[in-house]
């Protein structure tokens, strides 16, 4: 059975302070909103439409848009429908709930094509659970009710909410304001300041001129004579059920009303076909390739939709018109997308499979999406995935409980590699449980509980204790011996034991060691070995105004460096053609600061191959700054390839496609999504008929392959159009050579030549301007991955 959970491996700190979930009731919500009405005249109001995660007692909807499966564990109910003839009435092609006696398949059921998924959780008042086990059967038919029209309205909590004006958005631990200073289970309102700052446990949707303009996750931009909804838990996933894009919006005093009608659905459409058109139009301008000819049609079929949803008089036929015309344009747009020949396009993925045919299925769809890496968590929450030997001669379990019988990464990385991406064994280093998903601190520090890291409130305190400011995180002492060779140990029983493509660290740092008290490692063994190196002084005697206290920080951080140098020599010594890579938080200071995570001295000394950025930003602008800030840090040094969120926030399609291209133009050598346990089917369509819908060479595997892709790429847009004859002349020239000279293996003048190329276009006057920025950004990107060849 597949459950759904919140992956946070890759979140590190800046998503842990969050308001505690409350249960939203069945019943709360506004009357007007989706329901599903059963054969006997029961009615249920649908809380959520298409959620990441349910909140507690909601009922939710799960669409063909969202996966090929809810995702849910086995303590709701699920009900599957099926679309019949008549509009709006589905039939009930099977029920289970948790309640159910003999009944095995509660959750985590296979959405149909021509259907839905009614979905309960548990914790409610009353249980919605009940309603389906008690209203629905199969073969019955129930109506849905206001999923096209609807008239809803709330009452707000907050505007524009401060710490005074909101004491509910006040997290009574600290004293300080939650993110946004939105509380848990509010729906509020923010018309002033640049952004919401609000995180990724809620949902927004941004108004403009009275009508929704954007939706996201968090942190939206508040635009100028705007403003943005925010809500979180179940009014969260109100207002991502209600508040569709172009949605009309009022707000008056404290209330707001949302309003859904077949208008909302022409005019959505209209906005999506005008953005296609312009996007067909700006590839043309720019001599960008693209697949037009299928934009193309794509947009015709969305006109001729449109054209027929403005003369339909049944509001209904119409709406639905408009909806198929809205997907048309979509898919037009998704083919005006940039889609580069050679770079590195990755997602993380926690495996949820049991069996092979499992793995071979979820394999299917990853290919379908053009990533050309996969980051399988391999060791996550002190597990492994494999039955490892090495973990039983320590004396702990050898495999993660539901993964044993069968060597789910074998079977991973044989798949992969047979589909042509790459496998990497993505590992949490010093993480080593989580209090609500392991039994105890994790199967680690069960066995060893002398090995966990110890906060500074927490000395003297029995037993492994979890970190204060990542609620419930169980981590290993990154200074002890024993717990190093352990890791390492595991590191090197997956390079030398499968044919992985790399190995990917990830909480490769100290847990969040601020504010004072919150600080980390204050274990028996750490305070030793600092006395030791430093005149016998004990490090839980210093302050932060002690002059040692940078000597306490400083050796901190030497033993996450030294303990990257040590699996860089175990991975050059046991598996050298395998790619050493890390996730780590763009900003150096905040890595630094809080975590002791020096990742450009790791740069500076060759000890990692490639970066993955841990871009959280909820906006294209923000991945950019992130990506900008590590390429400013690592210059030519390191390959770069930004993770984005989109995925995990449930951001749409769009914006999952934008932030792709935001990082490229950053100057990252590729993109990651975060993650693959969240990834819509929507989202998938868009990268795939998108950004990634073009095969691409990765650039860390043959860096000189990767650059021939790319001149011949970049040689196909040296149009009259964009470029003045005689510079695309020299430049062809220019560009012949290299590619001739990397084919040789003569780099020193390929490089030359590239850089021959890049300075033509930059002092040349007439070139288009976005031609212009592209090219030169590609030319300097080839000639760093050529500086990387033969390394």
């Amino acid at each position: 059975m597949r459950t759904r959970q919140w992956s946070t491996a890759l979140l590190g700190a800046a998503v842990l302070a969050f308001p505690p979930a409350v249960p939203a009731h069945a019943t709360t919500g506004p009357a007007g909103g989706p329901a599903v009405v059963a054969a006997d005249g029961s009615r249920q109001e649908i809380t959520a439409i298409d959620p990441t995660s349910r909140a507690a007692g909601a009922l939710a909807l799960y669409t063909p848009a969202f996966q090929p499966s809810t995702g849910t564990n086995a303590f709701g109910g699920e009900a599957v429908l099926r679309r019949t003839g008549e509009r709006d009435v589905y039939e009930v092609l099977d029920v289970c709930t948790a309640l159910t006696p003999s009944c095995d398949n509660p959750g985590d059921n296979a959405i149909p094509a021509d259907g839905m998924v009614l979905s309960a959780s548990p914790g409610g008042t009353p249980d919605v659970r009940e309603f389906l086990r008690d209203h629905l059967k199969r073969g019955d038919r129930v109506r849905l009710e206001n999923l096209l029209f609807r008239s809803v309205n709330a009452t707000l909590d907050a505007v524009d909410p401060t710490a005074a004006s909101n004491p509910a958005g006040v997290d009574p631990a600290t004293g300080q304001c939650f993110p946004g200073c939105r509380g848990a289970e509010q729906l509020v309102v923010y018309t002033q300041g640049e952004r919401t700052g609000t995180n990724a446990y809620g949902f927004e949707v941004t108004v403009v001129d009275g009508r929704v303009s954007a939706r996201g996750g968090g942190d939206s931009p508040i635009p100028a004579g705007g403003y943005v909804l925010s809500g979180h838990g179940s009014k969260g996933e109100w207002l991502s059920a209600n508040a569709v894009m172009g949605a009309a919006v009022t707000r008056q005093d404290s209330h707001v009303a949302i309003s859904v009608d077949a208008g909302t659905y022409v005019r959505g459409a209209e906005r999506q076909i005008a953005t296609a058109g312009t996007g067909l139009t700006d590839a043309t301008a720019t001599c960008l390739p693209v697949d037009g000819a299928a934009a193309g049609r794509h947009l015709r079929q969305a006109e001729e939709l449109l054209a027929r949803a403005r003369a339909e008089t049944d509001e209904p036929a119409s709406a639905e018109l408009a909806q198929r015309a809205g997907r048309e344009a979509a898919q037009a747009w998704y083919r005006t997308r940039e889609s580069r020949p050679a770079e590195g396009r990755g997602i993380w993925v926690r495996p949820t499979e049991t069996t092979p045919e499992q793995i071979e299925k979820s394999l299917d769809r990853l290919q379908s999406t053009g990533v050309n890496m996969i980051f399988l968590e391999t060791l996550w929450q002190g597990y492994t995935i494999f039955p490892s030997r090495v973990a039983e001669k320590w004396g702990i379990e050898g495999q993660r409980p539901n993964m044993k019988g069968f060597d789910p990464l074998k079977v991973w990385i044989e798949g992969a590699q047979r589909r042509g991406m790459e496998l990497h064994a993505w590992v949490h280093t010093f993480f080593a449980g989580h209090q609500g998903t392991s039994k105890g601190a994790g199967p680690i520090l069960n066995a060893h509980p002398e090995w966990a890291a110890v906060e500074r409130e927490d000395v003297g305190k029995a037993g492994p204790q979890p970190s204060s400011q990542e609620a419930g995180y169980y981590f290993l002492d990154a200074a002890m011996p024993e717990p190093r060779q352990y890791i390492k140990e595991i590191f090197q029983e997956i390079l030398t034991r499968y044919r992985t493509d790399g190995l990917h660290l990830d909480y490769i740092r100290y847990p969040v060691s601020m504010p004072y008290q919150a600080s980390f490692s204050y274990s028996d063994y750490s305070r030793a070995a600092f006395a030791k190196e430093n005149d016998g002084v004990d490090p839980y005697t210093l302050t932060m105004d002690d002059p040692r206290w940078q000597d306490w920080n400083a050796w901190r951080e030497r033993q996450v460096t030294t303990f990257v140098s040590e699996v860089r020599d175990l991975q050059r010594e046991v598996a050298p053609q395998v790619q050493l890579s890390a996730a780590v938080f763009p900003d150096p200071s905040d890595g630094l600061a809080k975590k002791f995570q020096n990742w450009a001295d790791w740069v500076k000394k060759g000890y990692v191959d490639v970066l993955t950025g841990m871009a959280f930003g909820t906006s294209a602008e923000a991945v950019a700054v992130d990506t900008a800030r590590m390429r400013a840090s690592v210059g030519s040094d390191n390959l770069l390839y930004t993770a984005t969120y989109g995925p995990f926030r449930g951001s749409g399609p769009d914006l999952v496609t934008e932030q792709v291209q935001a990082v490229r133009e950053a100057d990252s050598d590729g993109a990651a999504l975060f993650s693959y346990l969240q990834l819509r089917n929507d989202q998938a369509a868009a990268v795939g008929q998108g950004v990634f819908r073009t095969k691409a060479l990765v650039p860390h595997a043959d860096p000189a392959s990767a650059t021939r892709a790319g001149i011949g790429y970049t040689t196909g847009q040296l149009d009259a159009a964009c470029v003045p004859t005689r510079l695309a002349k020299d430049m062809g020239k220019d560009l012949a050579a290299a590619d001739r000279w990397t084919g040789l293996g003569k780099l020193e003048r390929a490089t030359a030549e590239l850089a021959s190329a890049a300075r033509r276009l930059e002092r040349a006057s007439g070139a288009q301007p976005a031609f212009r920025a592209r090219v030169l950004r590609d030319l300097a990107m080839y000639q760093r991955w050529l500086s990387r060849t033969g390394r």
